[in-house]
């Protein structure tokens, strides 16, 4: 039986980092801000051709960062909840098997696992 195991410290550690990317986001996005609010200045002799390809451009790409962020933020709240769901559900599973355990103990006479299993290995003596 393969055991897996989620580290909440390690899941914390991840989602923190993600945090330090927060201002980095917000800089590109104040920067394609601007970028896009200068666009009215792109004319050569009169012409707006360079001035339309630019706004069509910005108009394509300037919510980007902010669905990114958004992205990245709704992914980072799941990752938060589903943690604690796996979490609180060891802690449940925990409890239950040492309730079963004790259970079949005391009404059934079974001897507890340490009987049958040696320094946690799960190999019959």
């Amino acid at each position: 039986m393969s055991h897996w195991w989620v580290a909440p410290d390690g899941v914390l550690g991840v989602l923190a980092g993600i945090d330090e990317l927060g201002p980095d986001f917000e800089t590109v996005q104040t920067g394609i801000s601007e970028a896009a609010s200068s666009g009215s200045t792109l004319t050569v002799d009169g012409r707006t051709t360079l001035s339309n390809a630019w706004d069509a451009f910005m108009e394509a790409r300037a919510l980007v960062p902010g669905k990114i962020m958004y992205a990245v933020s709704a992914a980072a709240s799941g990752v938060g909840a589903a943690t604690t769901a796996i979490v609180a559900g060891d802690e449940e599973m925990s409890a239950d098997t040492q309730a079963a355990q004790a259970h079949a103990e005391d009404e059934w006479g079974i001897a507890p696992s340490s009987a049958y299993f040696t320094s946690g290995v799960s190999t019959p003596l």
